[in-house]
């Protein structure tokens, strides 16, 4: 079925209420998505010998919560959190409305829905609604309405994805199930609905196979569907871990910001590493950030037949590569009878991938290597060559990797995910170490954002391309800049290896390396390039193209080499072309309107944290903006709604229609400059 990944939260219509509120997932075959605070459960486990009554105390709302879960589990029902309520003041929960899953008017299906669920919707008036005493901090139940108005239903959606019913137990476990017990499912799912309380922009979904079991889980918090937007031009798909040597089947999406940070632009959990649940996530992923294609698209293995073939499908138009380093790296692994020759086979490989300048010096090394060491036989040696534009650096020209594809990168890559995984990593662990890091992250990219602009960096050159960057670059990629700017001072033009009509070609001997370069220059369109591939790879110039840039009297670097998403403005371009955008022309749905508001407080967040005179101007202005919001809407007498049904409830072959025009105009998210 379709998936409805738009909506930041359950049901629309709710948000213009007093309270944040919200429905069950939308659920129907295979797929479960969520993008709001609701979850529901089902099942009986544990028994409860008492119920719900007023007044009953806790010491915290979770508390509160597992109660009513575990009475809702005994009698029989599933729950969803329904409403909740933050205190102005304070910003904490105040006020929470726990219901039966069933409440709310049943919606009409779409034309022709497949396994509809056999629990309608009744309108169900059971409920346990829960406040936070001002005086002591505790919660307690303020009022519990105990009847329903419908037969108790087994084949509710949480209980369905535990699989607890009795045809389903009698099936054999596969997927997921081999790696998550049912308590993990449990607790991943109170977990998301923990973090999307404090986090309203989080998103995740659930792919279900044809007997409702777990297949695979995708989730994305708002932080990283703010970051896509900003640094799309490149993502890489890491499933290193879904090897047998993980007890967590773990798949992210990760890319690089302006900080040359790593950020997470999505987790999966992969219980069958088959196309079709590759293609699942790659959409479900696309659908969470926009609907915008990347540019480029890395992925760590280049024998993932079936996410090579989900890639081609779901980003047709994307420049799809593997990653250099992890083919480097595999080379002892797939060669082990060249274990005596491994030095001198590195040595010519890497002559023939690095020092071939164009495609028939390759074609020309790569042949005589594979002949000298007997290799034309050999099925990943011919792979390689079969997929040589994805990898060989030659064919790299016009992309950048944003330094996702060096050794250095994959090392910090590693790193990067070592802090929520290894290999004896339970799932509990897994899930407390993702919160932990999502924190430090954000930390991280503060202090990053507040070393740029409250620290000048200090030059170290006469070169005029130091100082022009220094004005342009985030601190992070000034400092690197400024390495190859420094070492100019060791590079030699050594003479003019040809000239064309329109480009002139120098070798340029670099001292510090030991190696000489060659760097081609079309003063007319501005266009240089050298074989060292630094620009392709991490996306500034190097220190050979700047020699020559100066030899040609340039002094300034050509604003197709300064990479927007390297400058200080990276990520508010973004933000001003989307409220600019939003404020020219009316938005008639409410959910554009939602996450557009939603992209801005994040911006404000960030910038808003950075030290306690900020927080105040940004928490006042807020409160200010709410109360006039709030004046306003409550002197309007318009529908809550408008749009929201013709977006909701088309029929299925509208859908669908809709759904393959989308991915005819798909868009690839291009590099973006500094004019």
């Amino acid at each position: 079925m379709d998936i409805d990944l738009e909506l930041p939260s359950g049901q629309e219509d709710r948000l213009d209420t007093p309270l944040t509120t919200d429905t069950e997932p939308n659920v129907g075959g295979e797929n479960m998505t969520r993008g709001g605070d609701g979850v529901n459960v089902d099942g009986k486990g544990i028994i409860i010998n008492y119920e719900p009554r007023n007044g009953l105390e806790f010491e915290t709302k979770e508390e509160a919560y597992s109660f009513y879960r575990e009475y809702a589990r005994a009698v029989g029902f599933g729950i969803t959190i329904k409403a909740s309520r933050r205190s102005k003041k304070s910003g904490r929960f105040i006020d929470v409305k726990i219901a039966c899953s069933r409440f709310g008017s049943k919606r009409e299906p779409g034309g022709g829905a497949v396994n509809s669920r056999s629990c309608p919707k009744t309108d169900c008036k059971a409920s346990m609604h829960m406040k936070r005493r001002q005086e002591d901090g505790k919660w307690f139940i303020y009022c519990f309405v105990k009847e329903h108005n419908h037969e108790i239903c087994p084949d509710d959606v949480f209980y369905a994805i535990k699989g607890r019913n009795n045809k389903q137990a009698a099936c054999q476990k596969k997927g997921l199930q081999l790696a998550l017990d049912e308590g993990d499912v449990e607790s991943l799912l109170d977990n998301f609905m923990l973090i999307q309380a404090e986090n309203p922009g989080f998103f995740y979904a659930i792919d279900l196979d044809q007997e409702k079991r777990m297949r695979n889980v995708f989730w994305v918090d708002a932080k990283g569907r703010q970051d896509y937007g900003n640094f799309c031009d490149v993502i890489c798909f890491d499933t290193t871990y879904l090897s047998n040597k993980y007890n967590i089947p773990f798949a992210s999406v990760f890319g690089v910001n302006h900080h040359f940070q790593y950020i997470l632009l999505g987790c999966a959990l992969i219980g069958e590493e088959t196309a079709s649940s590759f293609v699942w996530l790659l959409r479900t992923w696309l659908r969470a950030v926009g609907s915008q294609a990347p540019g480029v698209v890395i992925i760590t293995d280049d024998e993932d037949k079936p996410l090579k073939e989900a890639i081609l499908e779901v980003f047709p138009y994307a420049r799809h590569c593997f990653s250099l380093w992890h083919v480097l790296r595999k080379i002892p692994l797939k060669l082990p009878r060249l274990l005596n020759r491994l030095d001198s086979f590195e040595s010519k490989f890497n002559k023939c991938i690095y020092r071939s300048w164009t495609e028939e010096e390759f074609e020309k090394r790569w042949w005589k290597m594979v002949n000298n060491f007997e290799l034309r036989e050999d099925d990943w040696v011919q792979s390689l060559y079969e997929n040589r534009k994805k990898w060989v650096p030659t064919y790299m020209r016009g992309i950048c990797f944003s330094g996702l594809c060096t050794a250095e990168g994959a090392e910090s890559t590693s790193s990067f995910f070592d802090k929520i995984i290894n290999r004896e990593t339970t799932f509990k662990e897994f899930i407390d170490n993702y919160r932990v890091f999502l924190h430090d992250r954000y930390e991280e990219e503060a202090k990053a954002n507040s070393r740029t602009q409250l620290e000048q960096p200090t030059l170290r050159s006469v070169l005029p391309f130091e100082k022009q960057m220094s004005l342009v670059y985030t601190r992070a990629i000034f400092e690197k800049f400024q390495v190859e700017v420094l070492g100019t001072i060791a590079c030699n033009l050594l003479r003019k290896e040809w000239e064309g009509e329109t480009t002139l070609t120098f070798r340029v001997d670099d001292l510090e390396k030991r190696e000489n370069f060659i760097v081609a220059w079309n003063e007319a369109q501005s266009d240089i390039s050298c074989s060292c591939r630094l620009f392709e790879y991490k996306g500034f110039l190097c220190r050979h193209a700047m020699v020559v840039l100066q030899m040609s009297g340039v002094s300034d670097i050509p604003t197709l080499y300064i990479l927007k998403r390297w400058t200080k403005d990276a990520t508010i371009s973004h933000i001003s072309m989307m409220t600019s955008g939003s404020s020219n022309r009316p938005l008639h749905y409410r959910v554009q309107r939602f996450n557009n508001l939603c992209k801005l407080a994040i911006r404000l967040g960030e910038a808003g944290s950075l030290s306690q005179e900020t927080y105040s101007i940004a928490f006042y202005a807020l409160e200010e903006v709410l109360e006039h919001c709030v004046g306003v809407r409550s002197s309007e007498a318009l529908p809550a709604t408008q749009g929201i049904e013709e977006e909701n409830h088309g029929s299925h072959a509208a859908k669908a229609t809709k759904k393959k025009k989308a991915q005819k105009k798909q868009k690839l998210c291009s590099r973006n400059y500094v004019l």
